[in-house]
Order: structure tokens, then C-alpha cells, then sequence
């Protein structure tokens, strides 16, 4: 059996052992990832995770039925400049070393920059939309506030160490004990309510960077990982915003076949 094909196949064997993290996420359950909301949200201390309808890590709704009905009427959605003013320090050696922190803080706003433009194409681009994306808030419109809350680069030297360990162990294998070594990306959200300015639903979660079969792209760049999780969360706030509550919408697995 030849190399690549032995290690496709110890990966596809991790995927239906994710597969039966049920109960919970993969990404919480395997990938042990915690997120720890800042102040940006009023009600940090009560977001937990929903498994049967959100992917996020942690989850805050306004249970009040008035505030639902309420929104079911409002049809208009402004997604406001993301925030960056709560990353935190940076944590790692070999992304201190390689990339910096005054380098990673540098390109913050950029990053932010690009969050913003994502979201803002996801909604639009949606087959089925709930909300019509404007440019300016109002009292006929909801608005989203995002805030980054962690963000740690790719590096080269955190890649090749990762693909010399799974060579020679099991794909994954990097990714429970090399954690510090992988890009990383943190976020929370508010949905605010137009006319009364409270938040309706609230929300956090946190990547880190996957395990990839075939063609890690992403791992050739600083900002490879967090555009990928970026762009999942984008997806999967839109959805979650636009089904039911008895819709459940899904997560990814820390592994994938690819990441472009």
C-alpha cells in the first residue's frame, strides 16, 4: 500500500470516529476546544452550547416570545464593521517567533476588514435569504456586531512539524498534541434588535486549524485558517438565522479531505 493511500485511509477512519461524537460537536468532544467570551457580550456568562440547532461553541437567545415575534416582521439586515479592539495576546512560541505579535497586531484590521466583506457576501449570495443585506443601520433593520477575540497566524515551521509528525504516527495525532502549532481564530457576535437596541441572540466560537488529507492549502498562508473558519461561520450564521428552530445546522470536522 503506497504512502499517500495508507494515509488516506488512517484519515478516513478518523472521520467515522467523529462521526459518533453525537452528543456533541467533534470539535469540542476531539479537538477539546473551549471559547471564552470578553465583555463585548452582555450576556457572556450564559452562553452554552445547543448541539441540536447551533455550531457555535456557545449560544445566548432572548426567550422572550414578544422579542421573537417581533423580529419575525423585520426583514433587513446591517452588518456593522467587525471589532478587534478584544483579541488577545498571542499564544505560542513557534507563531511568536515566526510571525510576531506586532506583526499579527498589525494586520488585525485587515483581518477584521475581511470579515466584515465575508459576511456580508454570504448573506447576499444566499439561495434562500431571510435578510436583505443594507449598507446603513435603521430602525427597519437587525444588526450584527462581530468582535475577534483570538487569532494566531499560520506558520511554516508549525506546518512541517505537524506533517512530520502524522507521517510517521496517524493523521491527527499533530493536531491533539501540537495544538500550539496550528493557526487559530476566535469570534463572538450580537444580533441587536432595531428599535429597542437590545441583543437577541449572542454568540462565540472558536477554530483551530484542521487536519487536511490532500491538499492543505490554507496552510501556505498567515491568514489561511482563519479566511476558512471565517467563511464557515459566515455560512452557518446566515443558515442558522434563516431555518427553523427545530432545524439543526451542522459543523465540520476537525479533519477534512481539503480546505479551499
Amino acid at each position: 500500500m503506497s504512502a499517500d493511500l495508507c494515509r488516506l485511509c488512517k484519515g478516513t477512519m478518523m472521520l467515522l470516529a467523529l462521526a459518533l461524537a453525537s452528543c456533541r460537536t467533534a470539535k469540542s468532544v476531539v479537538a477539546a476546544v473551549e471559547v471564552k467570551p470578553s465583555t463585548f457580550l452582555e450576556h457572556a456568562g450564559n452562553l452554552r452550547e445547543v448541539r441540536e440547532r447551533s455550531p457555535f461553541l456557545g449560544n445566548w437567545w432572548d426567550p422572550d416570545k414578544k422579542m421573537v415575534a417581533t423580529l419575525e416582521k423585520v426583514k433587513k439586515i446591517y452588518i456593522a464593521p467587525v471589532q478587534h479592539s478584544h483579541v488577545r495576546p498571542m499564544e505560542g512560541i513557534i507563531p511568536k517567533i515566526e510571525y510576531g505579535s506586532w506583526r499579527r497586531d498589525r494586520n488585525l484590521p485587515t483581518l477584521a476588514k475581511y470579515t466584515r466583506k465575508k459576511f456580508i457576501q454570504v448573506f447576499k449570495d444566499s439561495k434562500n435569504p431571510r435578510f436583505t443585506v443594507v449598507d446603513e443601520p435603521g430602525k427597519e433593520a437587525v444588526t450584527l456586531e462581530l468582535s475577534l477575540l483570538e487569532w494566531v497566524p499560520n506558520t511554516y515551521t508549525g506546518f512541517a512539524v505537524r506533517e512530520v509528525v502524522d507521517w510517521v504516527t496517524f493523521d491527527g495525532v499533530a493536531a491533539v498534541t501540537l495544538k500550539g502549532t496550528r493557526g487559530v481564530i476566535a469570534i463572538e457576535g450580537r444580533m441587536i434588535e432595531p428599535k429597542s437596541g437590545k441583543s437577541f441572540f449572542e454568540f462565540a466560537d472558536k477554530e483551530i486549524g484542521k487536519t487536511v488529507l490532500i491538499l492543505p492549502i490554507q496552510e501556505f498562508f498567515p491568514s489561511g485558517q482563519a479566511h476558512f473558519a471565517i467563511t464557515e461561520w459566515a455560512k452557518q450564521l446566515e443558515e442558522l438565522l434563516r431555518t427553523k428552530a427545530d432545524v439543526k445546522v451542522k459543523d465540520s470536522f476537525p479533519v477534512v479531505l481539503w480546505n479551499y
